[in-house]
């Protein structure tokens, strides 16, 4: 069950004309509570308590291994009790008896009224035998539990003071130039109002009464961004891109759990995908390209934070919990409507972003475009790949395209040119339909030589062999760290084949007005597997994906083995109506749209585009798995 909830807003539209009642509720699962439990009341080692001890093991009552449930107006907590009842005599212990059950409490919460407190009060205490039947507590017994375990139960405490105050320094970032009085009148207002007990968690509503403002006058068609608007527009995305990184990986760097670890990852790459969409469509009508961003991110993000918090152990707690009262909020107000003027401003972003460090020096909005090995291991990638050795010169340009003969008929030109492809590289066509093990790796030499080659057709029956075992290879190397069964190792084999084909035709680089240049997509996906930089920022060095095919097919087969395994297999995808295929089709979908188009192949509503998309995919992938990954020929005429 997740540690908080994600933000459910309640509107009171019946009060006051000037302001707006936003009521934030923040909701404390059963995994944080007994984190706070642990931590305030079982302190002594191996989560005890030790509630009475006379120091000679004559005489002694300890509490042990805490479990709480929460509902029915009240939280229970059940606790291992150890006791030990005897007489001392002269140093020595007489007549000593032991018993050992179990103490079940009940624990009410309740507002302190003048201090950001939640406190809680034992309703009542009984002791049970180990069948769960009631105890017959002798009268010695009860008097230690109630002069000893009950103040030590109530220790328990949630000091929200903390939390608070980073709601009441974030949140005035977040409002735009001259609403300084509204944003002031929106921090005094902040407030603990009232805490409950739910089903499995304690609830607590802050309220904030939001000012209203005039409603903004219609806005005249906006014209198209100038230069520097467009700049400024690049700027603040590049900013919210920093951000989104610097909260992830902060949250994966502090968990070990794979599974959370991957919803990290699809938050990501999500929102970069989201970002990348963002940039390829400008708009003046967007004055603030980062606020639908962050509204949309958050929605993903929220939930796996508050997995997360219940993890984090001492202060961590405190602050996840502080994080994410302060983006719920900026949620809320948002759904006030833009007169109320909030906006996603880069100071907003960066208090935001330190409530989680607020001692690390680093600035979290920064953008940097090298590899960060941190980034890669907090989101299992595990080391960077190794650079390419690069020479300095420019690649060599190959020999311009001689003037094209008269065209045959499409289907004897095609099967001319597949005649003579294989007549020159049997060997390599033949070991096609073998497993992929069975090709030879390219040597250095090789790899130096597709470098800066755009293919002329004469050429074809050299460079096609020569890239099939590049992206072989690279396919292989991402697979080696793994352990998987032979039909997952062959359906990804060909995947990865049928993916650089739906690309790029397997191809790093295009002719472009007599010159040799790597082809690159509108959106800046760049190479022979289109690897877009943006997205895969601090994963890879844009420059060697640029520059090296060899680079960018190994980067590109990792992604690709990422969505592969971790996403659609993990989800079940081969368990449908079309088994294995339909890995395939859904690590493409994520490949091409992000962890979001997962489901996309077998989804009615989706554009005609990405239906298209899929379709000649899918065409490609059934051509390779049936060993004709030859006819690749087919992209070049």
């Amino acid at each position: 069950m997740r540690l908080f909830a994600a933000l459910a807003l309640a509107l009171n539209l019946a009060g006051s004309a000037a302001a707006r009642e936003v009521l934030v509720p923040i909701r404390l699962d059963e995994r944080f509570l007994r984190e706070l439990l642990v931590q305030s009341a079982f302190t002594d080692p191996e989560q005890s308590a030790v509630l009475y001890s006379d120091g000679v093991e004559c005489k002694s009552v300890t509490l042990r291994n805490p479990e709480l449930r929460v509902g029915g107006g009240a939280m229970t907590v059940v606790s291992d009790v150890e006791t030990k009842l005897g007489t001392l005599f002269v140093g020595i212990c007489l007549f000593r008896v032991d018993w050992n059950g179990k103490l079940e409490s009940r624990l009410e919460p309740r507002l302190d009224p003048k201090q950001p407190l939640v406190r809680f009060r034992v309703l009542d205490s009984k002791l049970l035998e180990a069948d769960g039947s009631e105890h017959a507590t002798t009268r010695t017994l009860w008097d230690w539990l109630e002069r000893y375990g009950r103040p030590r139960l109530e220790r328990l405490t949630i000091d929200l003071g903390e939390p608070l105050e980073d709601l009441r320094a974030v949140l005035p970032l977040f409002l735009s130039d001259g609403n300084a009085a509204r944003a002031q009148a929106l921090v005094d207002s902040l407030a603990l109002e009232s805490v409950s007990v739910a089903e499995h968690e304690v609830t607590l509503r802050a309220r904030l009464d939001a000012p209203s403002a005039p409603p903004a006058p219609p806005r005249a068609p906006e014209p198209e961004l100038s230069p520097e608007e467009l700049a400024r527009f690049e700027a603040a995305l590049s900013r919210w891109d920093g951000f989104i990184t610097y909260v992830v990986k902060r949250a994966g760097t502090q968990t070990s759990d794979a599974g959370l670890r991957e919803q990290l990852f699809e938050v990501l790459v999500q929102a970069r995908e989201e970002l990348v969409e963002t940039l390829a469509n400008p708009s003046a009508a967007n004055t603030d390209p980062v606020r639908p961003l962050f509204l949309a991110s958050w929605r993903r993000l929220s939930g796996v934070l508050q997995e997360l918090g219940a993890q984090a152990g001492g202060r961590g707690v405190l602050r996840y919990l502080g994080f994410i009262a302060a983006g719920d909020a900026l949620a809320a107000l948002d759904e006030l409507g833009p007169e109320f003027g909030l906006e996603m401003t880069s100071d907003g972003l960066r208090r935001l972003a330190r409530v989680l460090a607020p001692a690390d020096p680093a600035d979290p909005l920064d953008a940097p475009q090298s590899v960060d090995p941190e980034l890669r291991r907090a989101l299992d990638f595990g080391e960077p790949l190794p650079p390419p050795e690069l020479d300095d010169a420019p690649a060599p340009e190959s020999p311009p395209e001689p003037a094209p003969k008269p065209p045959a008929p499409p289907s004897s030109r095609l099967d001319s040119v597949l005649r003579t492809l294989l007549a020159f590289v049997a060997p390599s066509a033949a070991a096609a339909t073998q497993p992929s093990g069975s090709l030879p790796r390219l040597t250095g030499e090789e790899e130096r030589r597709l470098r800066g080659w755009a293919p002329l057709r004469r050429e074809l029956n050299e460079y096609l062999p020569l890239m099939q075992r590049l992206l072989r290879g690279a396919a292989e190397d991402a697979l080696t760290p793994k352990r998987v069964s032979a039909e997952v190792r062959a359906t990804y084999l060909d995947l990865q084949i049928a993916t650089a084909w739906q690309e790029t035709c397997w191809r790093h680089y295009v002719r472009v007005r007599g010159s040799v240049v790597a082809i690159r997509s509108s959106a800046g996906a760049v190479g022979v597997m289109q690897v877009n930089s943006r997205v895969w920022r601090g994963f890879y060095d844009p420059r060697f994906l640029l520059a090296d095919p060899s680079y960018n097919a190994r980067a590109g087969s990792e992604i690709l083995l990422r969505y592969y395994l971790d996403l659609a297999y993990a989800k079940g995808e081969q368990r449908r109506t079309g088994g294995f295929d339909n890995l395939a089709r859904a690590a493409y979908g994520a490949y091409n749209g992000g962890p979001g188009q997962l489901a996309r192949y077998r989804s009615a509503n989706i554009p005609k585009s990405l239906r298209a998309i899929d379709a000649a995919f899918f065409k490609k992938y059934q051509a390779v798995r049936g060993g004709r990954e030859l006819e690749v020929l087919r992209c070049f005429g």
